[in-house]
C-alpha cells in the first residue's frame, strides 16, 4: 500500500460519498428536498461507479478495497440514525444495522492497527445484495418526505417496504453470522479474507 492510491480517482469518488453525506442530511434536515435529493443521488449512485471505474481503469487497490466497505457502512449508519431517530425505520431493524456494521467497522482497527495483520476484503455476492437492500430501504423511506408523495399513488407500498425488511433482515443476520467466523479465523491468521 502506498500513501498515493487515495487519490486514485474511484477512491476519490468512495470518500465523496461519505462527504456528500454531510449536505443530503442537513438539507433533509431543512426539508430543502430538492438539494437533499441531488446529494442523495450522488451518495447512491457513487457506490456504483466507484467500483466499475476502479475495474474500468484498472485503478484497484488495498485501500479502495477497505475505503468502499467503511464509506458505505458511514451511509447506512448515518441514514439509518437520521430516520430512526424521526420514528420511520423499526427498531430491530435499526438495531440489527447497527449491529452488523458498527461490529465489521471495529474489525479494521482491530486487524490493522492493533494485530497488524492485512487482510483482503473481496464481497460475494450476497454482501453486495445487503448493502443494496439498504440503499432500496432508505430510497423507499425517504420518499415520504418529498412533497409530491402526497399526490402519489402507490399501492401496496407498506406491504412491500415490511418484504424488503423482511429480506434485508435475513440478509443482515447471514451477513454477521458467517463474518464472526471468518473474523476470527482472519484474526487467528488462518484466513486472509473477508467475503
Amino acid at each position: 500500500m502506498n500513501g498515493k492510491e487515495i487519490f486514485l480517482i474511484p477512491n476519490i469518488i468512495t470518500l465523496s460519498r461519505v462527504f456528500f453525506l454531510l449536505p443530503s442530511i442537513y438539507y433533509l434536515r431543512k426539508n430543502q428536498m430538492l438539494y437533499a435529493s441531488i446529494f442523495l443521488f450522488w451518495v447512491f449512485i457513487s457506490d456504483f461507479f466507484d467500483g466499475y471505474l476502479a475495474r474500468k481503469l484498472n485503478q484497484t487497490s488495498f485501500i479502495g478495497a477497505i475505503l468502499d466497505p467503511i464509506c458505505d457502512k458511514l451511509v447506512v449508519l448515518a441514514l439509518f440514525s437520521y430516520f430512526f431517530l424521526l420514528d420511520m425505520v423499526p427498531a430491530y431493524y435499526y438495531d440489527l444495522i447497527l449491529t452488523r456494521d458498527i461490529a465489521q467497522l471495529l474489525s479494521i482497527p482491530v486487524l490493522l492497527l492493533w494485530k497488524k495483520i492485512a487482510f483482503k476484503v473481496k464481497p460475494r455476492l450476497i454482501p453486495k445484495w445487503g448493502t443494496a437492500l439498504n440503499f432500496i430501504i432508505l430510497v423507499f423511506v425517504a420518499l415520504p418526505l418529498f412533497p409530491f408523495w402526497e399526490k402519489v399513488q402507490f399501492p401496496f407500498f407498506d406491504t412491500i417496504l415490511t418484504f424488503i425488511y423482511s429480506i434485508s433482515s435475513f440478509v443482515e443476520v447471514y451477513i454477521l453470522v458467517t463474518y464472526i467466523p471468518r473474523f476470527i479465523q482472519i484474526y487467528k491468521g488462518t484466513h486472509d479474507t473477508f467475503e
